[in-house]
């Protein structure tokens, strides 16, 4: 069992109160449609959040956003501030090109982006990232959060898993279904060459509503 942070057990407990009081959630008519809404606005209101989650916590964000992709629609800005609670600084006017970034310990930082193509700039995936500025490599214990924390996830609810040969010290493991992919990749923890592998790049891509 995945074990959530304080915001996504928040989550959960508010649909178990909507859940519970079904009469009281059909008659609301002014903001948002549920107790769950109002809770993802109020936690992504504030750009202060980015900055206040360990490198666990944060991971655990990303994989539940991922649990709840369907199709491309998912990937949209709006779904992706109200799954994580991270704030993106989304433009109403273009909810579909969005970075958000925050900091971890030890000077490590991480960001979560649209990746866009052009013409127009539209959305073709979204790419989370951590990173340090330093050396060509740097030790990744502060922030180590290893492969088996998407994978057994993924693969519980159907995704399959491949792997495709390493580059430049990069190891993937790539996860799809139906209808997402999702492309791992890690370094060694404390060396490139170290048995022990840590997330530092999660790529996601979902292909369109089927009719």
């Amino acid at each position: 069992m995945l074990k959530l942070d304080s915001y996504l057990l928040a989550k959960k407990l508010a649909s178990l109160v909507c859940a519970l009081a079904t009469c009281a959630c059909a008659t609301t008519t002014a903001g948002p449609a549920s107790v769950e809404e109002k809770a993802a606005m109020t936690v992504s209101a504030s750009p202060a959040i980015n900055d206040s989650l360990s490198a666990q916590q944060l991971n655990d964000r990303i994989l539940a956003w991922i649990l709840s992709v369907n199709d491309a629609r998912d990937l949209s800005g709006w779904k992706v501030e109200k799954n994580t609670g991270l704030h993106l600084g989304l433009d109403p006017e273009t909810p579909h090109i969005f970075r958000g970034v925050g900091a971890l310990s030890d000077g490590w930082r991480y960001s979560l982006s649209s990746v866009n193509n052009t013409p127009g700039h539209r959305l073709r995936a979204v790419l989370f990232k951590i990173g340090r500025a330093g050396d060509d490599y740097v030790d990744m214990t502060p922030v180590c959060v290893g492969l088996e924390h998407y994978r057994s996830a993924l693969i519980s609810v159907g995704f399959k898993a491949s792997d495709i040969p390493r580059r430049a010290g990069t190891e993937y493991r790539i996860f799809r279904n139906r209808m997402v992919y999702v492309r791992v990749e890690l370094h060694g923890k404390t060396t490139p060459i170290d048995e022990q592998l840590c997330v530092y790049r999660v790529f996601v891509t979902a292909a369109p509503p089927q009719a």
